[in-house]
């Protein structure tokens, strides 16, 4: 049986919903984060605390910036 993870969701904003993902290059980062979100250093200091290596915000429900 996996191990179970558990997660510091406490640390995140109510509704923000960081995806687990691999690490970015650096040319991907404009495409997968959503740097200027109101709660993209909740979502980054949860996943420093976290095993994940990197996130992704494309699925997030606050991630505004693709609207087409």
């Amino acid at each position: 049986m996996p191990s179970a993870e558990i997660y510091r969701i406490y640390l995140l904003r109510p509704g923000a919903r960081p995806r687990r993902y691999d690490t970015l290059a650096l040319g991907d980062v404009d495409h997968h984060r959503h740097l200027t979100c109101h709660c993209y250093s909740e979502c980054l200091h949860f996943v420093a605390r976290s095993p994940w290596q990197g996130f992704s915000c494309d699925r997030c429900p606050f991630n505004t910036k693709r609207a087409g």
